[in-house]
């Protein structure tokens, strides 16, 4: 028999009142097929023949699952740009910040509680129930052995006779569980340059092979390195997983090791966030490009306003990885990324802009002319975000689009003018 005899899934999924019942269906489903990893890799339309519906409720559960924290979906791109299977994992520790549907076991009533394994009332001399086809042993005629307890052991009693009570209980380490672990994995790998083209299975692997003081000591230099390298000009950065194999951080000259604790978070769509995104996008693309479809080489062939539009879109997805990674860390986790205290001088040069506000419109017009990612889907932004302020008033522009055009050239400037200065330092 082929089929999967046990289903590895979060038990919080039981009881969570935010998941439909497809969802916990979608997640029993993949959790027959989980490696010790949490990983798999299924189709949707396999696991929709699976579940008897169709491939859009698969989808719908899956966003569910994800944006719930129970699911981590990989999108897997093949060079033809055809679909493929997606990577997903099934995350055991999930880290809700609503679990007002699981019922503490401090306060569940004594009248609702399970009742016990046993009948009440039941005589002694009645034996217990065999647990297995065959005939229990009989009970001993012997004395039962005395359980020892924190009340009858007789060290503990004569340690706390000897003054144990004046040294106070003995603190215990707290035990770190895996899923922690992975959970801070996932937070640090996100602040990494090469996050989006990284391999996350090879990722976990080098980062369990490491000892937790190691992986404690890699989180913390992680925002020094990545200045550091910077800093020597290179234009790109290494694989994490090599960052954790090699154990780069040891790398790292003294006074660039010092900083580890001085880096801070750049806050999601604010003013150094901000000027990190637009520095990175003023570099030349720097992304893999997929080879595209024979219908897109020959789209692309035969050029035209379509051909020129699905370039900028093509540009767009693939050219700044980076930025796309700060887009989505952003809007669907709200995280933001490791600062850059260099770049923090042009914080200074933003202000900010009301989302469906006329500069709002403006700065999208111009990166699609630039062909350079936008944000996202404007239900997914805040109210307000940060952007380059123009050198006079917006009012003062023939349009809002050329006082945006301003204030990219005046970041511009002051950004090679800042890029210059650091080299002749």
């Amino acid at each position: 028999m082929n089929t999967p005899r046990l289903s590895i899934i979060p038990a919080l999924a039981a009881t969570d009142a935010h998941i439909k019942p497809r969802d916990l269906q979608l997640l029993c489903v993949l959790g027959r097929h989980t490696d010790d990893g949490g990983w798999c890799r299924r189709s949707q339309v396999k696991m929709s023949r699976e579940m008897g519906c169709s491939r859009a409720t698969v989808y719908n559960a899956v966003e569910r699952l994800v944006k719930r924290g129970y699911l981590e979906r990989h999108i897997i791109e093949t060079e033809s740009g055809r679909d493929s299977a997606h990577l997903y994992r099934v995350v055991l520790d999930p880290d809700l910040e609503d679990l007002s549907t699981v019922q503490p076991e401090e306060t569940v009533a004594e009248s609702e509680a399970d009742p016990p394994c046993h009948y009440s009332g039941t005589p002694a001399s009645i034996l217990a129930p065999p647990a297995s086809p065959g005939v229990a042993p009989p009970a001993s005629s012997g004395v039962a052995p005395m359980l020892t307890t924190p009340l009858n052991d007789p060290l503990l009693t004569e340690r706390e006779g000897a003054g144990g009570r004046e040294q106070g209980p003995v603190e215990e380490k707290p035990v770190v569980t895996k899923d922690t672990w992975r959970r801070r994995l996932r937070k640090a790998h996100a602040d990494w340059p090469t996050y989006a083209a990284d391999s996350p299975q090879k990722t976990e692997v080098e980062w369990f092979r490491l000892s937790e003081e190691d992986r404690d000591t890699a989180v913390s230099h992680l925002g020094a390195y990545i200045q550091h390298v910077g800093g020597l000009g290179r234009s790109r950065m290494c694989a994490f997983s090599v960052y954790l194999q090699e154990k780069r951080w040891q790398k790292l000259p003294e006074q660039a090791a010092g900083l580890s604790g001085a880096a801070t978070m750049a806050k999601p769509f604010g003013k150094l966030w901000g000027a990190m995104r637009l520095a990175d996008l003023a570099r030349e693309p720097y992304g893999a490009f997929p080879r595209p479809s024979p219908f897109l080489q020959k789209l692309l062939a035969e050029g035209g306003p379509q051909a020129d539009q699905e370039r900028l879109e093509r540009r767009a997805r693939y050219g700044w990885p980076k930025v796309n990674t700060m887009h989505e860390q952003a809007t669907r986790k709200h995280h933001g990324v490791t600062g850059d205290p260099a770049l923090e001088p042009l914080a200074a040069l933003f202000g900010k802009v009301h989302k469906g506000s006329a500069i709002w419109i403006a700065w999208q017009a111009l990166h699609r002319k630039r062909g350079w990612p936008w944000l996202g889907e404007d239900r997914y932004l805040p109210e307000w975000i940060w952007m380059p302020d123009p050198p006079d008033s917006p009012d003062s522009y023939a349009s809002s689009f050329e006082a945006v055009r301003a204030a990219l050239a005046r970041f511009e400037n002051e950004h090679t003018n800042l890029t210059r200065h650091e080299a002749a330092q």
